[in-house]
């Protein structure tokens, strides 16, 4: 294989942010994410038209995750394509692709737990709206499987779930490029100023492991994410600057164990529950967070939940 390989990012806009869904122009043609329901006719069509490509081509539909700012725009973009697609998903996020009902549970046990009723309300009623009907998985992948797209091109899988339970990384075969998506969050997403994190051990062993063991040469990530200091980055990462980003992306997590630990172990209490911030106000005050936990997605209250549990399971050993 040589560089030759033509990858083209998509950005898929929604409300006041974007996630990126990446085209690999190949023999067999794949689309990795999807954007949400509107995606596909919004953005991916004509950004995929404007160079001389059409959707109908698409022969994988590779979904790195099953959050809806990825997964939400898969069934369009298959329908798109006559049903000719193939559907690709890690096995342990398939029910999200299924049923879009599983969204809702989801929601309800991280974020919702800690907005007030009519705002869950709201929230899954976007959920709902951003996400195509369900449809069954052509293909439901774990650690090493191997897709082909032709002409001597492949995709590896590499598991790196923490940002959610089974998120995973698509490497280009010979090239060392890496589809991470979310998986890497650096510093949080530029309209987040936090990153989303469920599964914070999970998340820090794969960083590490893209660091010390994958070391891709490039990385394409989801959205626009912020580096320290504040810049926000490109989301396709090159060369030497793909270890600074995940060498950053595991300070902010040390930093963010470190805080939560420190406020919420013992007795300690980091705040009340009806203040903006939930059982976490302190916490908000320390790292200087003033987002707005009522919108959807927040990674805040995501991620603070998923520090809290690390937590709490440490404190039982």
């Amino acid at each position: 294989m040589t560089d030759s390989v033509r990858v083209i990012p998509i950005e898929c806009k929604f409300g006041p942010t974007s996630a990126y869904a990446y085209y690999i122009d190949a023999p067999e043609p794949a689309l990795i994410d999807t954007g949400v329901a509107s995606s596909a006719s919004q953005e991916i069509e004509s950004v995929l038209a404007d160079n001389g490509i059409r959707i109908e081509g698409i022969r994988w539909i590779l979904l790195t995750h099953g959050h809806v700012d990825h997964l939400g725009g898969a069934r369009a973009v298959w329908e798109k394509t006559g049903g000719r697609a193939e559907i690709v998903i890690p096995k342990k996020e398939a029910r999200l692709l299924r049923d879009r009902n599983e969204h809702v549970v989801d929601y309800e046990g991280l974020q919702g737990k800690y907005v007030a009723p009519e705002i869950q309300e709201k929230h899954k009623a976007i959920l709902v709206n951003d996400i195509g009907e369900g449809i069954e998985p052509s293909m439901e992948v774990v650690e090493g499987d191997k897709l082909s797209l032709g002409d001597g091109i492949s995709i590896t899988v590499v598991e790196t779930p923490g940002h959610s339970i089974g998120s995973v990384t698509f490497v280009l075969d010979g090239l060392d490029w890496a589809f991470a998506a979310d998986a890497v969050q650096v510093y949080g997403g530029a309209k987040s100023g936090i990153p989303t994190i469920e599964e914070p051990g999970l998340y820090r062993q794969s960083l590490q492991r893209l660091l010390q063991e994958v070391r891709p040469k490039r990385l394409y990530l989801g959205h626009h994410f912020q580096v320290a200091g504040g810049e926000v980055i490109s989301p396709i990462v090159e060369e030497e600057q793909v270890s600074i980003v995940l060498q950053e992306s595991l300070e902010l997590d040390a930093k963010l164990a470190e805080v939560v630990g420190r406020h919420l172990s013992g007795n300690a209490t980091s705040g009340e529950n009806d203040s903006l911030y939930g059982p976490f106000a302190s916490i908000a005050e320390e790292i200087s967070y003033t987002g707005d936990p009522r919108n959807l997605p927040c990674a805040f209250f995501v991620t603070m939940n998923g520090y809290r549990k690390e937590l709490a399971a440490l404190q039982k050993k």
